[in-house]
């Protein structure tokens, strides 16, 4: 397939490379790895500034390509961003925990 598909209709057609890329970072003792979690990375951090249409072998390719410290990174922020919200730390603190310093 060389057609130029939107994201919210690839993650079915590549599914099969999500969860092949999940039971890799598995098998590396990232048990929280999930197909979805994957896919939320790439399209949230990887692809953020892309437009919405691509080709499916350049996904599949960054899929297979995804770092295992690079997705932990994304996790492991997301989840301070979760965690801050709930205990109210205000924005330039919760950016002094995620990078040590304060946005200018």
């Amino acid at each position: 397939m060389n057609q130029h598909t939107k994201y919210e209709e690839a993650f079915p057609i590549v599914g099969p490379a999500l969860v092949s890329k999940a039971q890799e970072l598995r098998i590396y003792g990232y048990d929280t790895a999930t197909p979805e979690k994957i896919w939320r990375y790439l399209t949230q951090k990887k692809w953020k500034r892309e437009n919405e249409s691509f080709r499916l072998h350049r996904v599949v390719q960054e899929i297979l390509q995804v770092k295992a410290g690079d997705f932990m990174n994304f996790m492991t922020n997301e989840e301070y961003k979760q965690t801050a919200g709930r205990s109210g730390l205000e924005d330039d603190e919760l950016q002094l925990l995620l990078h040590g310093q304060h946005q200018e």
